[in-house]
């Protein structure tokens, strides 16, 4: 009876060592050897950049969505006045896209609508370019990520079946230990991956309205130059 009890707290006391084991994610993502540790350490690399690359370009988004949208008006007010070099030196000024793309077509003024017209839509291609710079790399973070995680589990799976097979008494909790590991390079490489993603959306969801806010100056500009001077 005695000899039963004690058998039966050992595997308790097993059990639960085995349970505390499970919710130590430190170890856990840093038990999966040398090849799951590498795998972490450039997820965490991918983690660091895509955080960049987000604030970066969404702090550029905000502050281009924040200037004062008077420009227009105030270049209207510049034009009909006659005074083109107040009207480009304001376009200067304000160092943002809009002001680029309105910088050309008045170095146009004079020309055909059609050339200002182009002149327009190339600067704002160029803008909107700048605008996407960075961007497209969380894309692939997004994808790559998970794939690396995946990638990651794989290989150390391979070294714990491998390992369990080359022990003369293999045990269930060994190879439990090396899958569990293994397994957590897939977590993180879905929780990057995710993330990712997520910024992605966030951004192309900003540009587009930045890019909306760009057509509708250029239209309105072109209406300025079109439109009769009424005194």
């Amino acid at each position: 009876m005695n000899d039963s009890l004690k058998t039966a707290e050992k595997i308790l006391a097993q059990s639960g060592e085995i349970n505390e084991k499970q919710f130590s994610l430190l170890e856990m993502f840093t038990h999966g050897g040398p090849i799951g540790i590498f795998v972490m350490i450039c997820l965490f690399l991918l983690f660091m950049l895509s955080l960049y690359i987000f604030f970066e370009r969404f702090l550029t988004l905000k502050k281009f969505s924040n200037k004062n949208s008077s420009i227009l008006n105030d270049i209207k007010d510049l034009i009909h006045q006659g005074n083109i070099n107040a009207a480009l030196d304001l376009c200067k000024r304000t160092h943002t896209p809009e002001g680029r793309m309105l910088y050309k077509g008045l170095m146009r003024i004079g020309k055909p609508t059609r050339d200002i017209s182009d002149a327009i839509e190339n600067t704002a291609q160029l803008e909107i370019f700048e605008l996407e710079k960075n961007v497209g790399v969380l894309g692939t973070i997004s994808g790559a990520a998970p794939m690396l995680g995946f990638l990651g589990t794989v290989i150390g799976m391979i070294i714990a079946f491998f390992a369990t097979s080359a022990q003369d008494q293999a045990s269930a909790q060994m190879l439990a230990g090396g899958i569990y590991s293994a397994m957590a390079n897939t977590a993180a490489g879905l929780i990057v991956g995710l993330l990712a993603y997520l910024f992605y959306n966030i951004l192309v969801i900003r540009i587009d309205r930045s890019v909306h806010a760009l057509q509708l100056t250029a239209i309105d500009f072109l209406d300025i130059l079109n439109k009769p001077v009424t005194h």
